[in-house]
Formats: C-alpha cells, sequence, structure tokens
C-alpha cells in the first residue's frame, strides 16, 4: 500500500505520513514507514538524505502541532485520553512524569523510545516545556530514530535490488 502511494504521489508521502505518525494517527506505524521510505532511496529515485529530511520535517511538523495542542488546550484532551482505556491513561500519566525535570536529555532520549516518541508532545505542552528546548531535543531524536530506521531499509533496500 505505502509503495502504491509512493508510485502515485512521489516522496512527499514520507513527509505527511511521518506528520500525522507523529499526530497519533492510526496505521501510521514508523517500523514500516521508515524502512520503506530507505528502500525506495536504494532504487535511487532521490537520495537517502533527502528521505532522512523529509521523514525529520514531516515528524517535526507532527511534534509541533502535538505539542500546541497540548500548550494552548491540553488539558481537558489529556482528561479525555486518560479515561479512553487503562494503557493510554498510564502512557500519558508516565509521559507527565517522565517531563516532570523538563530535561532536554530525557526528551531527546524519550523522541527515540517507541510509544513514547508519539506521546510526549502532548503532555510536553500541557506541563509547558519551553518550546525551543522541547522542539530541539526532538528534532535531535527524530533525526537520530528516523535515521536508523530509513538506513536499516537502505541498506535492506540494496540487498535486494
Amino acid at each position: 500500500m505505502i509503495m502504491d502511494w509512493i508510485a502515485k504521489y512521489g516522496a512527499v508521502v514520507f513527509l505527511v505520513i511521518t506528520c500525522l505518525e507523529a499526530m497519533n494517527c492510526p496505521g501510521m506505524p514508523a517500523g514500516v514507514v521508515l524502512p520503506a521510505a530507505g528502500i525506495y532511496a536504494a532504487s535511487g529515485k532521490i537520495s537517502l538524505f533527502f528521505v532522512i529530511f523529509l521523514t525529520v520535517i514531516g515528524g517535526m511538523a507532527g511534534t509541533a502541532a502535538m505539542y500546541y495542542i497540548g500548550r494552548l488546550g491540553g488539558h481537558p484532551l489529556m482528561h479525555w485520553l486518560k479515561a479512553r482505556g487503562p494503557k493510554i491513561k498510564n502512557g500519558c500519566e508516565r509521559c507527565e512524569e517522565y517531563l516532570q525535570h523538563k530535561s532536554f536529555v530525557k526528551i531527546f532520549i524519550g523522541r527515540m523510545l517507541p510509544v513514547v516518541r508519539t506521546l510526549l508532545p502532548l503532555p510536553a505542552g500541557v506541563c509547558e516545556v519551553e518550546p525551543v528546548s522541547f522542539l530541539s531535543a526532538s528534532a535531535l531524536g527524530i533525526l537520530c530514530y528516523n535515521a536508523a530506521f530509513v538506513s536499516a531499509g537502505y541498506v535492506l533496500g540494496h540487498a535486494l535490488i
């Protein structure tokens, strides 16, 4: 399915999908999309670095949107999310605890942990983590995470092509 979208719309698909994934949209798993981006780059239609750039821009756009949603109206939204089930409630509460000290390093590491990486922006906004610090740490974490998964797909793509 992803490869069909790429054939039809081009590499911009990676930007859009990573943005949606960062905004917690269902059906947009980075573990599938990012390696697919690397395989696409291995085909020679686009450079590896440009694919990584697109996925980071998409991830940052979704991250910034979720952060500012949290910052501007997140308290009612967090309450609603926590009421959706014990698993989601636990994830939200863990993110809030994680952000208590608002450490750049904690945010950087959190942006590379599955599940935490997509939940982190909303509570960061609610907890009023300083935007420049949060977005800078997020950018570095997203870059490392995306580069690893896209590069893995790139290596796999060269083995297959």
